[in-house]
């Protein structure tokens, strides 16, 4: 196992994992008191370099996000004006068989394909609320019930016997804070 050193800190040439910096920034001789507003310090450095990082990749992505949308906004335009055109055509060069209907579904041309498909009928739920009313009292059998625990309304009784139920014991939780 070794370490390469890049930039005054050493990293695991294995795993790629950051092993500390190369030269002690802690020489040992210091108070407990010193020792935690170093690492305190060192910590508030590291997560500001972090924040700063974190800040400009969402400065690049949103340059990045609105030179997307110029050409989503182009894309949008052509669609409107050529699409049905396009379709149209992509239709007419399409083979027939001597029924009339269509022998291949797909018109492909060096720049891309022009496919049609027919999707079959499908029921979408418009106003759920209104239709399980309905259902209720008409075709029960076309409504599905879930059931769910509320942990809330647990009785005591049902904690120390029902199964499938664990305790988690309460502990502490600990949040080191500096930016």
């Amino acid at each position: 196992m070794g370490f390469d050193i890049i930039d005054g800190e050493l990293w695991d040439t294995e795993t790629g994992e950051y092993a500390g910096p190369a030269s002690g920034w802690i020489t040992g001789n210091e108070t407990a008191e010193d020792l935690a507003l170093l690492v305190m310090r060192k910590r508030m450095d590291i997560e500001a370099a972090i924040d700063a990082e974190t800040a400009k990749m969402h400065a690049i992505l949103a340059n990045c996000q609105a030179i997307i949308g110029k050409q989503v906004r182009r894309l949008d335009w052509l669609q409107k004006q050529y699409d049905a055109q396009l379709q149209d055509y992509a239709l007419s060069q399409l083979p027939r068989k001597a029924d009339g209907s269509l022998k291949v579904k797909t018109w492909t041309c060096p720049y891309g394909t022009v496919s049609f498909r027919t999707i079959a009928e499908r029921v979408k739920v418009v106003d759920e609320e209104e239709t399980v009313a309905w259902l209720m009292e008409h075709n029960p059998e076309a409504i599905k019930t879930k059931h769910t625990v509320l942990v809330s309304k647990l009785s005591d009784h049902a904690l120390d016997n029902a199964p499938g139920l664990d305790l988690i014991p309460a502990t502490e939780s600990v949040t080191i804070k500096t930016v």
